[in-house]
């Protein structure tokens, strides 16, 4: 897989998960959106970190 499609995936993902969460406790979902789409972000480059140090050694 390529880089950019781990990240997408891994921010779409939690984007969507807090867009749930928050429908479900019945707040605005934007917010919660954005964090999820960061948090997300910062999931799929620490993957992407941990897939090239194990394919380096």
């Amino acid at each position: 897989m390529k880089e950019k499609t781990i990240i997408s995936t891994a921010t779409l993902a939690t984007s969507l998960m807090m867009y749930f969460y928050a429908k479900s406790a019945q707040k605005d979902a934007v917010p919660y959106v954005m964090i999820g789409g960061f948090m997300g972000a910062v999931i799929g480059e620490s993957i992407i970190e941990f897939i090239n140090k194990t394919k380096k050694k």
